[in-house]
């Protein structure tokens, strides 16, 4: 998927057809709940991009599950009984197309677009593993999360948000309620609503600049979301919170100043006790380095799970299972 701008920028994108992007780091539906295993990740590398794997006990067991020639842009998001990843799949020739695949690498499936769609981007799977949720973007003016059944079928439009354009739904584990990111002219919030669409509430203000791959705690109480304010500048500010699904209390994991580490926030673990985020930080030359760590998921210490390095893993999905080879 392309990458979504911030501020004026966002809005002159949107203006010329490229709605679809990311802040930063991007989807998965909630942590479902179960014992920690590998966390799923997307990541450039040489030869185009990739889904990949990391045991964080084990940092040098990191896998390459499958290479694409085109741009993996959101989160793999694990599928509830851990045997499949969605992910929306870039190429030259295509805007964006949601993607399935098992956790082996095989059976990649890119379903064709529908709707009258150019786009469609940043699917994660329903609680009970049934249907994709994931935005369709028609190249005009409707811009809108929707769901569909895993082989394409059935398409009913779940929610266009306030209209402006809409990414990164993120379904809860108990299959009632539904996260994603809306716009506006002043910025970017947090919304959720019951998973029909119905009820939609606004969780944060605009000014934060909610970026994509939220997620909702394997209790579902609580999403997890980045905040973004001058992101693409060097006085980039970007922190990773907490809150509840009624918008209540709102807490910040980290409080990194303008210009300083950058925490991208992205998965709880399925034990709902820790999170994974991407810290990224300056190298002295302008350029950034990132490596991942997690912490205890009502705020605490950070723990170094990955040296720093060029490599920048993003869109982190604690998974319950290795779907690694032995």
């Amino acid at each position: 998927m392309r990458r979504r701008l911030t501020g004026p920028a966002a809005l002159t994108t949107l203006a010329l057809g490229l709605v679809f992007a990311a802040v930063a780091a991007l989807p998965a539906g909630a942590a479902f709940p179960g014992q920690n295993g590998v966390i799923a990740f997307r990541a450039a590398n040489d030869n185009g991009s990739g889904v990949y794997t990391i045991d964080p006990a084990n940092p040098a067991d990191q896998v390459l599950v499958r290479q694409f020639d085109g741009d993996v842009s959101s989160a793999p998001h694990y599928s509830p009984d851990k045997t499949m990843f969605t992910f929306e799949l870039d190429t030259p020739d295509t805007c964006a197309n949601v993607v399935t695949m098992d956790v082996e690498g095989n059976n990649v499936n890119v379903l064709p677009l529908a709707n009258g769609d150019v786009c469609e981007a940043s699917p994660t799977f329903s609680a009970d593993g049934k249907r994709i949720f994931y935005e369709g973007y028609n190249g005009k003016h409707r811009d809108a999360i929707f769901s569909m059944n895993l082989d394409g079928s059935d398409r009913r439009l779940i929610t266009a948000c306030e209209g402006r354009g809409v990414t990164d739904p993120e379904t809860s584990a108990d299959g009632r309620m539904l996260s994603f990111t809306c716009f506006a002219k002043t910025g970017q919030a947090l919304f959720d609503s019951r998973i029909n669409g119905s009820g939609l509430r606004q969780l944060t203000p605009y000014s934060f600049q909610v970026g994509t791959r939220a997620d909702w705690s394997p209790d579902s109480k609580r999403i997890l979301f980045i905040s973004t304010p001058n992101e693409g500048t060097p006085q980039a500010q970007v922190n990773t919170a907490t809150i509840n699904a009624d918008g209540s209390g709102l807490t910040w994991l980290t409080n990194f100043a303008p210009g300083g580490l950058r925490a991208f926030g992205n998965s709880y673990s399925p034990d709902g006790n820790w999170i994974v985020l991407r810290i990224e930080q300056d190298d002295g030359s302008g350029s950034f380095q990132s490596a991942l760590y997690k912490m205890p998921s009502g705020g605490g210490a950070l723990t170094q799970i990955t040296s720093y390095s060029d490599f920048r893993p993003r869109g982190m999905t604690w998974g319950s299972v290795c779907p690694c080879s032995p």
